[in-house]
């Protein structure tokens, strides 16, 4: 059946996706043609000229897989032109001549990742008869952005080729001639505007270029005008981004700049906002868990800047679901105070298949009235207090925007994210309507739960999956097993694309609070490390962006044991058949061996008794009678069998299993098809057909061995396996048997262990009977054991399946380990002696040594050497003299209760003692200057890291910690250390400074300076009165200063500035009162702008 149906499938693909021809007329001109090439496609095109001439082919844009679908151009007669990706997949500007009067343009996709499927720019080309030579034309966009959200595109023309002149003419309905080469430009064009400029020989239209899209999608810099209002913006953000928009306000003005909607990754892409001084970040964050909407700033100049500074996987142009909307968001002039408002959808489902929107004026803002529209042309609705403002109604699947705007100021605006109902939601929409789902005692699925997405909405919960989820309905179950299968069954719509979530709720639980334990893009999962009565949600949704029409079925079972190969069955088939439940709507393991999907996976292991060959039969069917003949439905049945293991190979271990021949599925055949094939590796056998019955051969088996066997349930429906050894009793034939083994290792001795954890190595082992110096442990029946005290552990194995058993034991002993953590050196400075000898407290180590261990029940000595230590011999009084320079002393840290013992239940860590030069000598740099204080006023941020180097001098940084102080008696003590940006409270203002050796105890000295600050004028005003004539920048080594207007337009300029500017422009004539903006450098090529007044 599966061979038929694809078979059937390479014909219909074949036929649906044909070869397809074009015929360029040469008199009439280029043909253009754009595709966008599909997985599956025969993707090319045969051009023919009809007159003979030879063709020119040029690729005007397109997009392919690089290093995976090349793109390939074939000459007349077969031979490549071009095989290829282009410029890293981009295609566009490829031209080509053929010889003849054909070409063949195609596309070798690999059947995976294409155009159609992943959003590639689909390939424009344009065919002419080559009976001119093309012209040569270089395209560029040039932005515009000081006037307005714009743009130009240059055409350069390189060369006429053979016309006399040329037509160029874009998209938009603009046209030029030119007969000489040179630039010619188009525009402006808004943002967004996709521009297409073509180039025509006027005398032969055959030969023509045209450029690719060209469009410029922001501006890195506006200004905001505010006499005319806020200015909106979208921004789709890419991987790795550097792009910083610059807003700048026409007259001065603070901005205001408020996120309307949008997310970023959480905890990768930061949202950061900058202040006028472009240093001072007013946001650096990610919202709400990545939701952004809402987020107001305002600058303190006339500029704010904002960017995204994202990572290099998830991002909004990568087409992450949750971030594909992009970032809208608008920038006003603060002349007034925003509004603000609240948004909640209301369903109407009972007048129609309509909602409403409640907006929630919870803040008029500066206004005393504003209004409400939204964006379908409805009546705006005027308010002058705050309270609910009911719009609508809308239709079903209508996008809404609601925009609340002052009524008396233009610029303060703000607009809702995009609003929508798709249609009455089911009753467990959300959280708090969930279903109770049904679960089965058992592993079937005769118990199901009924569901649908149809008309649900996002709940909002925090989850794993949010980047996938869509629209979701809840279910609640109580569990009755610690580990069970849950399965989405029966699933009826327009997509099979479910995945789903658990949290964990107990008792009369909000659903805001409830604790996501998993969740997968899938339609089954195990739920493990359940507690048996516990209330779990499961939250089913779809994957993807689009509202679904699904209906489907919640199925909650107890787990089946053998489903990964360290649970394995043990098959012990000489009593007769072995019969097991089987599994389904559990999810692939994906392709082994010959089997390419591995649906309902069961493990089982068949141990050899007697040496002989050894026939299995297995059977999947809905039932069986009294004498185990299938009755019921057949179901396909495959299998994968590995081999020979010896006993206690660990044949679970990642890479044991051989997977493929060297590859899963075409490399390895059918036992049906090749029966010869195998062994390959240490695979024996595999079939993966249609059958319900498959039949297996392990050909001369060995006492002893152990093969691993892997069946599947493709039908993926409730039913038995039945494993059956089919020449058991005969003539050379050989046996399998169910011996059962267990090892708990070596006696064991830890110090400092509170527990240890036995385990029971018994790979077939069904349940476990542990005791404790030969009494049974009552309650403890799984192959580990958690040993909390000194005894001799032993456990009997119990193989319930065919009926064996094993037995060890194992001493186990409990120490309380001590642990000698490494303390710091100590290091002195030595006195006026400098014999290099001083008195250590060799007591100060103990709590370094001791970490978090309880000094009441631990014994510290000291020991001159390792020796001693260890033995716990000759220990030091801790008032002690060093005998060398520097010394090394060993601490050891043994229990109280283990000394004596000779237990080796302690520890042995070591420090040195160390006599070093004379206290450091500080110098003080008396004062501490800023002459460009971002802040006009009395206080600034001073650095007071940058004075280190002159209070040292030429005394090694790396060897002194420099710390700042108000007070001398603080810096004294050493307490009360300044952050190193300090904004200083008096003007000036004395700070103490505390240099100390970090490589010393209690070597220090201290000295002081002064904090002073210079200021910039805000105004000038040059009327000869002697008072604020210029525009003086004392104490600033000013290199060059620029002038601007409020309008951007540079307005004066000098060189290394003397305090000389009075009011004049470039020219010499005197410039108008009002606002200008300054940029200077100064110093060691430092930048500063700011705005100054001038009034005469």
């Amino acid at each position: 059946m599966r061979i038929f149906f694809l078979f059937l499938f390479s014909i219909s693909t074949s036929l649906l996706f044909a070869q397809q021809n074009i015929t360029v007329d040469c008199s009439a001109g280029p043909v253009s043609t754009t595709f966008c090439y599909m997985t599956g496609d025969d993707n090319s095109f045969v051009i023919t000229s009809n007159d003979g001439s030879a063709l020119n082919l040029s690729v005007d844009e397109g997009q392919v897989e690089n290093n995976w679908d090349p793109f390939i151009v074939l000459d007349s007669d077969g031979s490549e032109l071009y095989n290829g990706y282009g410029n890293v997949g981009d295609v566009s500007g490829l031209t080509f001549q053929s010889l003849g009067d054909s070409l063949t343009v195609l596309v070798e996709e690999d059947f995976s990742i294409s155009c159609s499927e992943n959003g590639f720019i689909p390939i424009t080309f344009t065919a002419a008869c080559a009976t001119c030579i093309n012209p040569q034309v270089d395209f560029e966009m040039v932005s515009d952005c000081l006037n307005g959200p714009q743009f130009f595109v240059d055409a350069d023309v390189l060369d006429l080729g053979s016309a006399s002149s040329l037509t160029i003419s874009d998209n938009q309905g603009n046209s030029q001639s030119v007969s000489s080469t040179g630039t010619v430009q188009f525009g402006p064009f808004p943002n967004n505007t996709d521009v297409q400029l073509t180039v025509s020989n006027d005398d032969d239209a055959n030969c023509s270029v045209s450029s690719a899209s060209i469009t410029q999608d922001y501006c890195a810099i506006t200004v905001v005008d505010c006499s005319a209002g806020p200015v909106s913006s979208s921004y789709c953000y890419p991987n790795n981004d550097t792009t910083q928009f610059e807003y700048v306000s026409s007259d001065g003005s603070p901005l205001n700049l408020t996120i309307d909607s949008g997310s970023v990754e959480n905890n990768f892409d930061e949202l950061i906002i900058i202040d006028s001084d472009g240093i001072t970040e007013l946001y650096n964050g990610y919202g709400n868990t990545g939701d952004i909407t809402g987020l107001t700033f305002q600058s303190t100049g006339d500029t704010i800047f904002f960017s995204v500074a994202s990572d290099g996987s998830i991002s909004c142009e990568s087409g992450s679901a949750s971030l594909i909307d992009g970032i809208n968001y608008t920038v006003a002039c603060a002349t007034c105070v925003n509004p603000s408002a609240e948004y909640s959808v209301i369903d109407d489902c009972a007048n129609g298949d309509q909602f409403l929107i409640d907006v929630n004026i919870t803040d008029l803002g500066s206004a005393s009235s504003v209004s409400i529209y939204d964006n379908q042309g409805s009546a705006g609705i005027h308010v002058t207090q705050t309270g609910v403002t009911q719009m609508g109604p809308y239709p079903f699947q209508t996008e809404i925007i609601i925009t609340v705007s002052n009524d008396e100021d233009v610029n303060c605006v703000i607009n809702s994210s995009p609003i929508q109902l798709f249609a009455c939601p089911p009753e467990n929409d959300n959280c708090d309507g969930a279903i109770e789902a049904a679960v089965n005692a058992d592993l079937t699925c005769n118990i199901v739960t009924s569901g649908t997405i149809t008309s649900a909405s996002p709940s909002g919960n925090e989850s794993d999956c949010i980047s996938d989820m869509d629209d979701d309905v809840w279910f609640t179950f109580s569990a009755t097993s610690n580990a069970q299968l849950i399965s989405i069954t029966d699933i009826v719509g327009s997509t099979t694309n479910l995945g789903h979530a658990l949290y964990l709720g107990t008792g009369n639980v909000l659903c805001p609070t409830l604790q996501e334990l998993y969740c997968v893009n899938n339609t089954s999962s195990i739920a493990e490390d359940l507690t048996v009565g516990t209330n779990y949600h499961i939250r089913i949704f779809s994957v993807g962006d689009e509202p679904q029409n699904v209906d489907f079925n919640l199925c909650i079972s107890n787990l089946p044991e053998n489903t990964t190969c360290d649970n394995a069955t043990n098959f012990c088939g000489e009593g007769g058949a072995l019969y097991g439940t089987n599994i389904f709507g559990y999810p692939s393991l994906g392709s082994i061996g010959c089997l390419y999907s591995t649906p309902n996976p069961s493990w089982n292991t068949i141990q050899i008794g007697d040496s002989g060959d050894i026939n299995i039969q297995i059977t999947q069917n809905t039932s069986f009678d009294d004498n185990g003949n299938p009755n019921g439905n057949f179901l396909d049945v495959d299998f994968v069998l590995w081999g020979p293991f010896n006993q206690g190979d660990d044949f679970c271990a990642e890479g044991v299993l051989d997977q493929g021949c060297p590859e899963p599925g075409f490399d390895c055949p059918n036992n049906t098809t090749n029966p010869n094939f195998y062994p390959y590796g240490n695979i024996v056998d595999c079939s993966y057909d249609a059958a319900s019955v498959e039949n297996l051969t392990i050909e001369n088996a060995q006492s002893g061995e152990v093969y691993v066997l892997l069946v599947t349930n493709y039908s993926n429906q409730q039913g038995t396996i039945q494993i059956e050894q089919t020449n058991a009793g005969q003539a050379g034939a050989g046996s399998t048997i169910a011996e059962i083994s267990v090892e708990l290792g070596s006696d064991q001795t830890f110090c400092g262990f509170p527990e240890y954890e036995i385990i029971a190595e018994a790979p077939f082992g069904d349940y476990f009977e542990w005791y404790q110096d030969g009494v049974i442990i009552p309650g403890e029946s799984g192959s580990n054991l958690i040993a909390t005290s000194t005894a001799e552990y032993s456990v009997i194995v119990y193989d319930e399946q065919c009926g064996s058993f094993a037995e060890d034991s194992v001493q186990v002993n409990l120490f309380t380990q001590s642990e000698a953590f490494t303390a710091d050196n100590i290091i002195t400075c030595d006195d006026s002696s400098d014999d290099g000898i001083e008195d250590f407290d060799l007591s100060i180590q103990n709590d370094a040594i001791l970490g978090t261990q309880d000094p009441t029940e631990f014994t510290i000595t000291y020991h001159e050497s390792e020796s001693d230590a260890q033995q716990g011999v000759n220990s030091l009084d801790t008032n002690y003299t060093n005998s060398n320079n520097p010394q090394e002393i060993f601490a050891r840290v043994e229990h109280n209760d283990a000394i004596g013992s000779n237990s080796g239940c302690y520890s042995v860590s070591s420090f040195n003692i160390e006599v070093i030069g004379a206290i450091p000598a500080p110098v003080s740099p008396i004062e501490y200057v800023i002459c460009n204080p971002s802040n006009i006023g009395t206080s600034e941020i001073f650095d007071l890291s940058s004075q280190n180097e002159i209070i040292l001098e030429n005394q090694n940084i790396e060897n002194f910690e420099v710390t700042y102080h108000i007070s001398e008696d603080d810096a004294l003590d050493g307490n009360n250390a300044l952050n190193e940006l300090y904004e200083n409270v008096s003007n000036p203002q004395t700070i103490y400074v505390r240099v100390e050796n970090t490589d010393a105890y209690e070597c220090y000295a201290i000295t002081n300076f002064e904090l002073v600050i210079c200021q910039i004028p805000q105004g000038i005003s040059p009327n000869n009165d002697g008072f604020n004539d210029s525009f003086e920048l004392r104490g600033y080594n000013v290199k060059s200063l620029k002038i601007y207007n409020r309008y951007g337009k540079l307005v004066y300029s000098t060189v290394n500035y003397n305090d000389s500017w009075q009011g004049e422009s470039n020219e010499g004539g005197k410039l108008p009162v009002g606002t200008y903006f300054f940029h200077m450098v100064y110093d060691d090529d430092m930048e500063k702008t700011g705005w100054v007044y001038i009034n005469y």
